[in-house]
């Protein structure tokens, strides 16, 4: 206890804390993006982009100004004519694969806009000073955050992985509260009177109190309720599939592969592979090429090891976190795949990949095209420099 009151004693601490579930969020707002933050680049990038969610979700808190009666709504009206605006865009900025339909995005929108003017009025309610900008601003990102990452979290299928992420949703606010305990420091009371400090302890903890509430509730959910499409997630193909197995459709509102972008896809065995038996194939992650004519020429990624075989690029785990979960090696003999074979979008390619196949002459000149074609957001744009 000694130990684990000095380590905690101080402000530098409860920044350290702040700064740590800070990162945590971010990684997983930025999603597929996230493995950009690792890196130098990233690190120059990281409180641009804090800033710029910060920027957008004051805008799209604007209108509780005018629902609560503030003096300045009178001369707000650019604001509030760009909070739609802003809305759809980061409606469309943090959708999930096969959730990308104008209706899904507008949708997004909405709860967006929703979410974060409700947010305020509460915040305004519990006697937050919520017309000052830092303060307004804090609270509007975190109901931001919160949204987006409940649209994450439930992307993903089953239940497990949800009662894990909000059990270290609720550590996290556990050690926020150990914090306070060892330094004194009340970790709630009336937003009017509080210190600072409780202040900011408060919007931090209490978003993320309402994020572990929305993760559990969407578990408990689909745990009692498999029935509710809502929360009924699709399944995605198993490992491996036999020759007489019936192979899951692909989702069809999933958007269409295309260049520099890394699926899983069910890819079929040919004759150099090692697998052999009754298996007709193997769902597996690839890295598309580029796309047409219903199909796309794909790299196959594998993780037996082929160190001992040329042909292969190595993938490192340490340069491809956020793609890969393990090491891997990169089949640099081009393929085929139908459209309706890919199951679930896993990522950008890191750039380095990219950068090793076109300096070894494998990126076709319609490969290029295909990726400058696709639509891509900015840090999409960054990372293909």
């Amino acid at each position: 206890m000694t130990v684990a009151a000095g380590l905690l004693n101080g402000n530098g601490a409860l920044l350290l804390i702040a700064a740590v579930i800070g990162f945590g969020l971010v990684c997983v707002i930025a999603w597929d993006s996230r493995a950009l933050f690792f890196t130098p680049q990233g690190l120059v990038l990281l409180p641009i982009v804090v800033a710029a969610w910060f920027g957008g979700a004051a805008v799209i808190g604007l209108p509780a100004d005018v629902l609560l009666g503030h003096t300045r709504a009178g001369t707000i009206w650019p604001g509030l004519v760009a909070a739609p605006v802003v809305a759809l865009v980061l409606g469309r900025r943090f959708r999930t694969p096969g959730q990308n339909s104008i209706g899904q995005i507008f949708v997004r929108a909405g709860v967006l806009l929703a979410g974060c003017v409700l947010a305020k009025c509460v915040a305004y309610a519990a006697g937050f000073r919520v017309f000052d900008f830092w303060t307004g601003g804090a609270v509007t990102l975190g109901a931001l955050v919160v949204c987006i990452a409940v649209w994450q979290f439930a992307a993903v299928e089953g239940t497990v992985h949800l009662f894990v992420r909000a059990g270290v949703i609720l550590a996290a606010v556990g050690l926020v509260g150990a914090w306070a305990a060892v330094n004194h420091v009340p970790v709630a009371g009336n937003p009017r009177t509080a210190s600072t400090t409780t202040l900011g302890i408060m919007l931090l903890v209490l978003p993320l109190l309402a994020l572990a509430g929305a993760v559990l509730t969407i578990a408990l959910l689909r745990r009692t309720r498999p029935d509710l499409p809502l929360f009924n997630s699709a399944k995605t193909a198993g490992s491996a599939k036999t020759a007489g197995s019936a192979r899951p459709a692909r989702d069809k509102a999933a958007r269409v592969p295309a260049a520099h972008e890394v699926w899983n896809a069910f890819v079929s065995y040919d004759d150099e592979d090692e697998d052999d038996g009754e298996e007709e194939g193997k769902d597996r992650p690839v890295l598309v090429l580029s796309t047409g004519g219903g199909s796309a020429e794909v790299m196959k990624i594998t993780s037996q090891d082929k160190s001992r075989f040329g042909g292969y690029l190595p993938l490192p785990l340490e340069r491809c976190r956020g793609v890969l979960t393990k090491e891997s090696w990169l089949d640099l003999r081009p393929t085929r795949v139908p459209l309706e074979e890919f199951r679930r979008y896993r990522g950008l390619c890191p750039p380095w990949i990219w950068a090793e196949l076109r300096t070894r002459g494998l990126i076709t000149k319609v490969s290029v095209v295909k990726q400058r074609n696709a639509p891509r957001s900015f840090i999409d744009r960054l990372r293909n420099q």
